[in-house]
């Protein structure tokens, strides 16, 4: 069987798709939306918030007065480490990161979920990306938690 070749034309159209594509995205989390993390307080987009680890949010809709109403929003189900038997090997252990209304949560096997969180009365898993690890076997390391966006 001989493979035909590939036009010149088609390789550059594939190319450039793919970049403006992959650039597009990309460039939703720029270091200058990182640096001023302050200026998005609706947004969780690193691990410890900011730079500065402090792990402190602004936003003031809970406070000591109605912290003692609050109540489960929602739920999403996520796939998870089991062991031998019923014993669990863990579970969720990573910083959910927020942007514009998405959370992006990482599962016990390393899957990434994106939710959509803009109504939590209709929250829903939007997409999964599955990187096709082990699922007997559950991610310990600490540098396999979490994702980044």
């Amino acid at each position: 069987m001989k493979l035909k070749p590939i036009p010149r034309t088609a390789l550059l159209a594939s190319a450039l798709l793919a970049t403006t594509t992959l650039s597009g995205l990309a460039a939703d989390v720029t270091p200058q939306r990182l640096m001023n993390a302050d200026k998005e307080p609706q947004n969780w987009l690193m691990v410890n918030k900011d730079y500065s680890s402090h792990r402190y949010s602004t936003l003031n809709q809970i406070n000591k007065d109605n912290a003692k109403n609050l109540h489960v929003a929602f739920t999403v189900a996520l796939g998870g480490a089991t062991g031998i038997g019923d014993v669990s090997l863990g579970g969720h252990q990573s910083t959910p990161l927020v942007d514009d209304g998405f959370m992006y949560i990482v599962d016990g096997f390393g899957a990434v979920y994106k939710v959509d969180v803009r109504d939590p009365a209709k929250a829903r898993i939007a997409w999964v990306m599955d990187p096709g690890n082990q699922q007997g076997r559950h991610v310990h390391r600490r540098e396999a938690r979490g994702s980044a966006l």
